[in-house]
């Protein structure tokens, strides 16, 4: 496959983003960090007024100190002047225990256009140290417990889209955040930890570039989390832009400063045209979170071997970037390493010494690759590219030793050139003397199959399934409804059929299932749901359904519905179910919320 059509799929992925993003709700407004001076004194750090010079919107906050493991005292009240209404949220905010608190304040830091999906929330509040540790319990599983406790108690909220789970504070909620961030009166402890090494504050800094000169204007205080990533009301994703890079006088204040964050916790770096990473960037040795996603760099600094506290290394995206250097293998503390599914980038051989890795994703197999999977019996997430059948016995043997293992995926070479749109027969291998370990629960397999693995029947414990390109056959695929708790089902043209008939969604099959998304390129009707099917789907979505011609008649007595999109939207299909007299609108009438692209006028449109 070709550099040029790579970039064209990303170019197209990152367009894709820009337009969820943009549907998202508005920026929320930026924060005024309020920080402490060495010598005690307060100042204020008026990051606004470095913007109006720089013309880069910087966003800073500071992160007040609160107790972990301490209860609330009685003088850490929420009185948001003219927010009556506020007042019974405001009372269960102080009946949180501290470290919930923390984990809800930290979640409110990131605007509503950084979309941040449960999983890399997960890896930042590990990395901030924030966390309760339990003795014997895993941090991320204290991560998940927390964000689970806050979902439940109403204060965070979980949105589905095709790729994944996304987190955000409840609106009540993040107007007490706000407050307490900016105000923090009666606060006591340490919000992130009880490092002493730590200043008393240290701020998250935002940084959006705008294509003007990026200044560090915040030098004066520790920075404990620094964010780099572009504002999306400006465009940058044109071709000019990702050649020729962002012009080095816009970003070497702030690229010739990485070395002086002594503190740093948390640096990223997200859809810039940066081609380099200065060799000083090995001196971050408190660095736990490195992200580097959606660059264009040509090699990393050797130096990354002196992160001995790293976690988290996610470099997904490149554009040029073809191998880790050397010193990759020092990074002993590594937990999550997230490559690229696209581009391959050569791991040094070796990697069997990362033994507390828990998530390896888009590793590109090759000789000597899977014996050393062997000794990463710690994985909890793994996902490989590139598998076919020579690699099928010995694979399965090496899956196998992995006893905690949550999720794998399998993706052929085939999967990745379907994607880009060229013709491929290769197979990917059903690992006929696979036995899946009995922690597994989720499932995602990329390629053309024969037939549907035997052993995924047996799976009683599976909660999410994925699968692309398989192209099987309408009972193949009708055997999935007896997963008894499946709740998350994506099929990426793994059953290209022209039509969805009622017997693929009985009453009683998917009795848990709450997501539900279909791409086809030959669908051109769902006809029947029958009425009490589909009982707990909460989220549908058609994407890149181009021929969806009509919905199914007995949607409407699907009653959880709670989202329904369809990207993009055909012209007919769009008339038929509009409000003011569309013939087929009593379908979706119930539906919450209902998300379309009409790609006729290149846009969203309202029903």
């Amino acid at each position: 496959m070709t550099e040029t059509l790579v970039k064209s799929f990303l170019q197209r992925l990152s367009s894709l983003t820009l337009q969820e993003n943009e549907a998202s709700t508005g920026l929320q407004d930026h924060y005024v960090a309020e920080t402490r001076s060495q010598d005690g004194s307060d100042q204020k750090s008026q990051f606004s007024n470095e913007l109006e010079k720089i013309d880069a919107c910087l966003a800073g906050v500071s992160l007040p100190k609160e107790g972990i493991g301490q209860s609330c005292s009685s003088g850490d009240d929420v009185d948001v002047v003219g927010e009556e209404s506020l007042s019974p949220f405001a009372l269960n905010y102080r009946n949180l225990p501290s470290y919930l608190r923390s984990c809800l304040l930290y979640c409110s830091l990131f605007l509503e256009k950084i979309l941040i999906s449960r999983g890399k929330l997960v890896r930042l509040l590990v990395a901030e140290g924030i966390l309760q540790e339990i003795p014997g319990e895993v941090m991320e599983d204290i991560a998940e417990e927390n964000i689970n406790q806050l979902v439940g108690q109403g204060m965070l909220q979980v949105e589905l889209n095709f790729r994944d789970e996304l987190i955000k504070v409840v609106d009540p909620y993040l107007k007490i955040c706000r407050h307490k961030l900016q105000q923090w009166k009666g606060i006591t402890g340490n919000l992130l930890d009880s490092d002493s090494n730590f200043p008393d504050i240290s701020p998250v800094v935002f940084i959006y570039y705008r294509g003007e000169t990026i200044g560090t204007g915040f030098n004066d205080h520790p920075v404990r989390s620094l964010f780099v990533i572009p504002d999306h009301s400006q465009r940058f994703n044109t071709h000019e832009y990702w050649e020729k890079g962002i012009p080095d006088d816009h970003w070497a204040s702030l690229r010739n400063a990485i070395h002086s964050f002594n503190f740093l916790r948390v640096l990223e770096f997200k859809n810039l045209c940066i081609k380099s990473l200065p060799e000083e960037i090995g001196d971050l040795i408190h660095l736990r979170y490195l992200g580097i996603k959606h660059l264009a760099l040509d090699e990393i600094p050797e130096s990354i071997g002196n992160l001995q506290n790293l976690q988290t290394l996610d470099i997904r995206y490149p554009r040029n970037l073809r191998v880790l250097p050397s010193g990759f293998l020092n990074l002993l503390q590594l937990r999550h390493l997230k490559l690229s599914w696209i581009f391959k980038i050569k791991v040094p051989l070796g990697m069997g010494i990362l033994t507390n890795l828990q998530c390896l994703t888009g590793l590109h197999l090759r000789h000597g690759i899977i014996e050393e999977l062997r000794s990463l019996t710690q994985l909890r997430k793994l996902e490989l590219i590139d598998v076919s059948e020579e690699h099928a016995s010995e694979l399965s043997a090496s899956i196998m030793t992995m006893s905690g293992l949550v999720s794998l995926s399998l993706s052929s070479t085939d999967a990745i050139a379907q994607l880009l749109e060229y013709e491929s027969e290769e197979l990917l291998p059903t690992l006929e003397q696979f036995s899946p370990p009995p922690s597994l629960r989720k499932l995602h397999l990329y390629g053309r199959l024969m037939d549907l693995p035997h052993w995924i029947c047996s799976m009683e414990n599976l909660t999410t399934l994925k699968l692309g390109f398989s192209f099987l056959s309408e009972e193949a695929i009708s055997a999935l409804q007896f997963l008894p708790n499946l709740k998350y089902l994506k099929l990426w043209r793994a059953y290209e059929v022209k039509v969805i008939n009622k017997d693929f969604f009985k009453v009683g099959g998917f009795p848990k299932l709450e997501a539900l998304i279909i791409t086809s390129t030959n669908l051109l009707e769902w006809t029947e749901v029958e009425e009490g099917a589909l009982p707990s789907l909460a989220f549908l979505c058609f994407l890149y359904c181009d021929r969806l011609m009509n919905l199914p008649e007995g949607l409407q007595y699907v009653s959880m519905l709670k989202v329904l999109e369809i990207w993009p939207l055909h012209p007919d299909l769009e008339r038929r179910l509009k409000s003011d007299g569309g013939k087929e609108n009593y379908k979706i009438k119930h539906i919450p919320q209902k998300r379309f692209f009409s790609s006729f006028i290149n846009t969203w449109v309202e029903i």
